[in-house]
C-alpha cells in the first residue's frame, strides 16, 4: 500500500466480525469493514467499520482499546454504567477509553472511520 492513502468513505467493505456475539443484548451486529493502516506492525489502526442496529454491553475489563471515531452515518446511543447517555450522530467526533463500561446501542445502520492502537 503507498505511503500516502486518501480514504474513501464509499468504498466497498468487507464482512469482518469485531463484535463478540457473548456481549450482544439485542439483535445482530452484521459487521463490514476496511482497514486503511494497522496490518503493517505500525502503531495505529485506522479503517471504515459499519453495522446494523444492535446492542452490546462492556463489563469487567470494559472496551478494549482507547478509540477515536468520527460518526459517517446513523446513530450511536453509549450509556456507561452510571447511567450517563451520550448520543452521536453523522460529523460528531468522540473519544472512548479503553476500559469504558456500560450499553453500546446502534438504532440505525452505522458507520465510522476509527483510530486505535493497532494490534
Amino acid at each position: 500500500m503507498s505511503k500516502l492513502v486518501k480514504m474513501n468513505p464509499d468504498a466497498a467493505l468487507e464482512p469482518v466480525a469485531f463484535v463478540d456475539p457473548a456481549t450482544v443484548v439485542e439483535g445482530k451486529a452484521v459487521e463490514k469493514g476496511l482497514g486503511y493502516m494497522g496490518d503493517d506492525g505500525g502503531a495505529l489502526a485506522v479503517g471504515i467499520w459499519e453495522t446494523t442496529a444492535y446492542a452490546e454491553v462492556f463489563s469487567g475489563d470494559g472496551y478494549p482499546e482507547d478509540e477515536y471515531c468520527h460518526v459517517l452515518t446513523g446513530t450511536l446511543t453509549m450509556t456507561d454504567a452510571e447511567g450517563n447517555t451520550q448520543t452521536f450522530e453523522s460529523g460528531d467526533n468522540f473519544v472512548v477509553r479503553k476500559g469504558w463500561c456500560g450499553e453500546f446501542r446502534v438504532t440505525e445502520g452505522f458507520k465510522k472511520i476509527y483510530v486505535m492502537p493497532a494490534g
